[in-house]
């Protein structure tokens, strides 16, 4: 097991193509990176898989039932009033270097929601305030600062890969939540409290499946070198050569086009898997290259390169059999989750422009959990340290669309702040995403 977790960087490229922050690559895998997108009507449910038809009932309460995470609920709207419960919210909105407003979207949506049909916080309504760290150090402590002085309750997450001001919260008392954990702080401050395995969760999921379901006994990782990628990496290394697996390390830069060389340098050993640690536009190149050099090795790439259009793009022959990690536990065909139908009736409604597939699933995830948590907490909603207390004495406790959490800081070695890291596998075949696995216990994976 590695001991190297110290960066204060993460990685990923962004939808414009440059390589750069990564952890939504690994996340976006969730609920709604291998799904099609959905552009319904206010209260349509297509997009994600297993969310059901539509409904036309004139509220998300009215069609669902009491078998989502949320529980027993009023299927009647209920509007909140009184006075705002300030939650705060830190994230890259906008910049060249990459811009996620997916995941403020998805979460105001579900503040809206929960205002709007839930009654709010115990009656109260939530006010989200959305901060843009503007990709740098300095608006990461910008927008902590900012969040203090207003005396939010609590931060959800977005993305801030430098993550400083997350130790800024933690040092003042005021609970992180979720989001997509790019940055040390993120998976370590006390105060920290996320529903991911991050880079780790992914990398360690493959090895596991290549080990337990394939027995390779071979293994090439292709990874961006940087920061925590490089130690997720390393990590799944020291985990597969403990197994009696051989493993070879290819590195390749933070921003490249070239992805034959790492490719081709990676089948040259033939091993019996190949893990690929790219996303988005890295996705059709690698799927292209691995068809060109015809290897035989089992493919695993993160579940970001699952989305529909990019397996279309890459074309049939090139990613039929390909494996893919994901967030939560697929439902068999004809079947409805609830939870799903409940997350694509409240974009549908709320944010009818937001794609279903994105990343907003993350925080969507997030925000619902924070909200569970604070209205079991009655008269103490916004009593930061019975929130607090509340993740962490949270054990197997329902989590939205994913993996029930336990925040007891043991879930994943020398990542205290990870609460869950169970990540499940998919092949494509023919076009079907066809569930390999159920859930892995990556950090008793990695804890081997």
């Amino acid at each position: 097991m590695s001991n190297q977790i110290q960066q204060r960087r993460y990685w990923a490229w962004s939808r414009r193509g440059s390589a750069l922050i990564a952890g939504i690559a690994l996340l976006a895998a969730g609920l709604g990176a291998c799904s099609e997108s959905s552009e319904t009507g206010t209260t349509g449910s297509s997009g994600v898989p297993g969310g059901g038809d539509d409904c036309n009932k004139g509220s998300v309460v009215a069609c669902i039932g009491d078998d989502t995470t949320l529980g027993k609920i009023a299927h009647s709207p209920v509007a909140a009033k009184g006075d705002p419960i300030l939650i705060g919210m830190i994230n890259q909105e906008a910049g060249a270097a990459g811009a996620f407003p997916e995941l403020s979207a998805a979460d105001r949506a579900a503040v809206a929601f929960i205002n709007n049909e839930l009654g709010g916080v115990n009656g109260r309504p939530i006010q989200l305030e959305v901060c843009d760290t503007k990709f740098s150090p300095a608006g990461s402590i910008a927008c902590a600062q900012q969040m203090i002085e207003k005396k939010v309750v609590a931060v959800t997450g977005g993305i801030d890969v430098f993550g400083d001001g997350i130790k800024i919260l933690s040092d003042n008392g005021v609970p992180f939540v979720g989001g997509i954990p790019v940055s040390t702080a993120s998976a370590s401050v006390p105060t920290s409290f996320q529903f991911s395995g991050g880079i780790w969760g992914a990398l360690l999921a493959f090895a596991h499946y290549a080990t337990n379901n394939l027995q390779a006994k071979s293994v090439s990782i292709l990874y961006t070198d940087f920061g925590p990628i490089t130690d997720g990496a390393n990590t799944t290394k020291d985990v597969l050569e403990k197994l009696g697996v051989k493993v070879q390390m290819v590195p390749f830069p933070v921003i490249t086009t070239d992805y034959l060389t790492p490719i081709t340098q990676a089948v040259q050993s033939n091993p019996d898997a190949i893990i690929v640690g790219t996303a988005d536009t890295g996705c059709v190149p690698s799927f292209r290259a691995a068809e060109e050099l015809k290897t035989k090795a089992a493919l695993f790439f993160t579940g970001a390169c699952a989305a529909p259009k990019i397996l279309e793009s890459a074309g049939a022959s090139a990613t039929e059999g390909a494996y893919f990690n994901i967030e939560q536990i697929l439902p068999k065909p004809g079947t409805v989750d609830p939870d799903t139908r409940l997350y694509n009736l409240v974009l549908a409604k709320y944010a009818p422009t937001l794609d279903p597939a994105s990343a907003g699933t993350v925080a969507f995830r997030s925000t619902m959990n924070l909200y569970m948590q604070m209205a079991s907490l009655g008269s103490k909603a916004t009593d930061r340290s019975a929130l607090i207390s509340s993740f962490r004495k949270a054990v197997d406790h329902p989590s939205f669309n994913g993996h029930s959490y336990t925040c007891d800081g043991k879930d994943f070695p020398g990542l205290p702040a990870i609460c869950t890291s169970e990540e499940a596998i998919v092949q494509n075949v023919k076009g079907t995403l066809v569930p390999r696995t159920g859930w892995i216990d990556v950090g008793a994976f990695a804890a081997r």
